[in-house]
């Protein structure tokens, strides 16, 4: 496990990766939103500059629509587990933590099959040895997420080996014995 991500203690780092991403999916879903709000525009305008014209506008409409919408439903989950993430850290509660990491390990794993795609298509399409820096590209974005996300895990133990230490699981026996109450008994 990390003690440390960027010279930051993994505390320090939680907050402010879960404030990033708070700040950041909340102008997402700003931006989003204004976009579904001028979506005919934006149709209109796809549709005039597109050079394939077996596209109608309805259809461009459509999909944007649709685009839009899961990519705004999927930024107001982020926010709502970057919210989260800072609240389980500054309160030292590791199952505030996990929404972050679900969420982020399924981006994690789509991250990885996409890139993997898209550098077979590109592979495809040129020499290999021109193909070569975007590997590195790609492969240094996904050591650099997964370093990211380990940190994240590495608080959720260390708040998780932390609250279990402070709480045990079986609370000590207490010196009442299983009895009705006083003003019950004749």
């Amino acid at each position: 496990m990390l003690s440390r991500v960027f010279c930051m203690r993994l505390n320090t780092y939680g907050v402010v990766i879960g404030w990033l991403g708070v700040i950041f999916s909340f102008l997402a879903t700003i931006l989003l939103s204004v976009c579904l709000g001028f979506v005919d525009e934006i149709a209109q305008q796809i549709a005039k500059d597109s050079t394939n014209s077996d596209m109608t506008v309805t259809e461009i409409r459509s999909m944007l629509i649709g685009t839009f919408s899961v990519y705004l439903a999927l930024k107001l989950i982020n926010l709502l587990a970057s919210a989260m993430l800072v609240a389980g850290t500054v309160k030292e509660r590791h199952l505030l933590l996990l929404p972050w990491l679900i969420n982020n390990g399924i981006l994690l794993g789509f991250g990885i099959i996409i890139n993997i795609a898209v550098f077979a298509s590109v592979a495809e399409s040129m020499p290999f040895p021109n193909a070569l820096p975007l590997l590195f590209v790609i492969v240094g974005l996904l050591v650099l997420s997964w370093y990211l996300y380990y940190g994240i895990y590495s608080l959720f133990k260390q708040i998780q080996a932390s609250s279990a230490i402070q709480r045990p699981l079986i609370p000590p026996p207490t010196q009442h014995t299983n009895s009705y109450p006083s003003y019950t008994k004749i």
